[in-house]
């Protein structure tokens, strides 16, 4: 009989949680993808679509959608979608949020004949797309979308190593299984039959009330960081030596507190190759010293670059760290568009004083 509890137990409990999947997509387009997605989640996710671009709330629902959910899933169709003011569509705007936010992302792809003549922009936006993401898979007419859905769907599981965020209160209720969650240490509220606890369950809240600077979270970091630590970065130079060039590829160490100050002297919004500009700055006064110390017969040393993935690399710890973000401006083109976040100007000063 405990046995046979304890299985009932864990069942409801596995049954009472679920994943906050968002779909980007062109909204109401590739139906049978997206009901063949419906389907496959019923018993695992809530899932939240991009609406309409017609729709004055579509780019904040999406971003809000997109912060609160714990994985996305991107369906690239026949379709680039209706582009905004600024040239870029909803699907283009939600991809580049969700990547900004460091979401798991798993890409859907058509397969499209040749001779179809598709567009530039869904051309360009696909290639984006396919050299961005590992988790990629095409799909045509005939595919079976269960199939696919499945096999796509376990590759990746293991790999994101998510757990559902989302608990269903009413489901709580037998004494035994909230004494099985108290010793577990879990925390769950309690409310009415609709409530959906841990995570909001509606991610449309506070829609006429579009987030501020001032509304940056200050605890929201994935990964902490010591300024007085030291990490190395991989360079690449060109030194004068004789009347000769040469082409020299050396290690340097920085702190992170060098990077904070001079992520403060940055523009109010930079791009990833302004990011590159500002780190390599920060590196020429400590290369030139030690390209002259190992040649001493250099006399100048010039193009100094990080290299391009010390600087990936770079990027997404100053995310996860909530040191940057990216901007209003930036998430509606086609280029993306960075800013010191509340967190990090709240830091640097704490460490000025």
């Amino acid at each position: 009989m405990t046995v046979i509890t304890i299985i009932v137990v864990v069942e409801v409990i596995l049954q009472s949680r679920r994943y906050h999947v968002h779909i980007i997509c062109v909204a109401h387009e590739q139906p049978l993808i997206l009901d063949g997605l419906a389907v496959f989640f019923q018993s695992r996710a809530f899932l939240t679509y991009d609406i309409s671009p017609r729709l004055p709330q579509a780019s904040l629902y999406g971003r809000q959608c997109i912060d609160s959910c714990d994985h996305t899933v991107v369906i690239v169709g026949d379709s680039y979608g209706t582009t905004q003011n600024l040239g870029v569509s909803q699907m283009h705007l939600s991809y580049l949020s969700a990547k900004a936010k460091l979401k798991p992302m798993l890409i859907f792809i058509k397969s499209q004949s040749h001779d179809i003549d598709t567009g530039r922009q869904l051309h360009d936006f696909t290639r984006l797309v396919e050299q961005q993401v590992e988790d990629v898979y095409y799909y045509d007419d005939n595919t079976n979308i269960d199939e696919l859905l499945k096999t796509a769907y376990n590759n990746v599981a293991a790999k994101w190593n998510l757990r559902p965020s989302w608990v269903k209160a009413d489901d709580i209720k037998e004494p035994l299984i909230q004494s099985n969650l108290t010793q577990q240490g879990s925390t769950l509220e309690t409310g009415t039959p609709t409530d959906v606890i841990r995570k909001s369950y509606n991610p449309t809240d506070n829609l006429i009330s579009p987030p501020t600077e001032s509304d940056d979270v200050t605890d929201n970091v994935t990964q902490s960081i010591n300024l007085l630590e030291k990490f190395d970065m991989k360079y690449s130079a060109q030194a004068y030596e004789g009347g000769n060039l040469s082409d020299i590829r050396m290690t340097t160490s920085l702190t992170w507190e060098q990077v904070l100050h001079a992520l403060v002297r940055m523009p109010g919004a930079f791009s990833s190759h302004g990011l590159q500009g500002c780190l390599n700055r920060l590196i020429a006064v400590k290369a030139d010293k030690d390209i002259k110390k190992k040649m001493p017969n250099v006399h100048a040393v010039s193009r100094c670059q990080i290299a391009q993935d010390d600087l990936n690399k770079l990027q997404n710890l100053l995310i996860a760290a909530n040191w940057i973000q990216l901007t209003a401006s930036g998430a509606r083109t086609s280029q993306e568009l960075w800013k010191l976040t509340f967190y990090a100007k709240k830091l640097f000063e704490e460490n000025q004083q």
